[in-house]
């Protein structure tokens, strides 16, 4: 996995730039043939690293709740998010029976949802709208962001 395809290109074209300087000014004042060979080695690497970037924003794969944390919803993702961009409980909507999303933790390709009380049996359906601060939006390791999501239903198998 690759962290980010524009972060790539940025360390290509750094080093390419320091290839031309460091390759040293010939006395005529040219540039030194070196520095093409190692533009064209830098490109090619590119080149063959930009098919196997991430570039594909995750997808929920279920969203449930389970006795064993009846204030908890867990969304499971189809890949790993990144734990360092979490949003706060105000970007989640708990409907069908109304909860407050108290704290949001990101583990791997869970994201758990506490509530402010338990669940009991029956529907219950949750919502995602991204944060403004893109700091603050769900997203894997290379940065795609996780899309917003209107009320679906929670897998609920609590029982009484």
């Amino acid at each position: 996995l690759l962290f980010n395809g524009i972060r790539i290109r940025i360390e290509a074209a750094k080093a390419i730039s320091a290839v031309e300087i460091n390759a040293g000014v010939p006395v005529n004042g040219g540039r030194s043939s070196a520095a093409a060979p190692l533009r064209n080695f830098f490109q090619a690497c590119v080149n063959a690293l930009t098919p196997l970037l991430d570039v594909t924003a995750p997808l929920i794969q279920a969203r449930s709740a389970t006795n064993a944390a009846r204030n908890t919803i867990v969304l499971t993702y189809n890949e790993g998010l990144d734990a360092a961009h979490v949003p706060t409980g105000a970007a989640f909507a708990v409907t069908g029976q109304v909860r407050t999303v108290t704290q949001v933790r990101v583990d791997g390709p869970f994201v758990f949802l506490t509530l402010n009380a338990n669940l009991a049996p029956g529907a219950v359906s949750v919502a995602y709208t991204q944060p403004g601060n893109a700091e603050l939006r769900l997203q894997d390791y290379s940065g795609n962001q996780v899309a917003s999501f209107t009320a679906t239903a929670v897998t609920n198998t609590i029982t009484a």
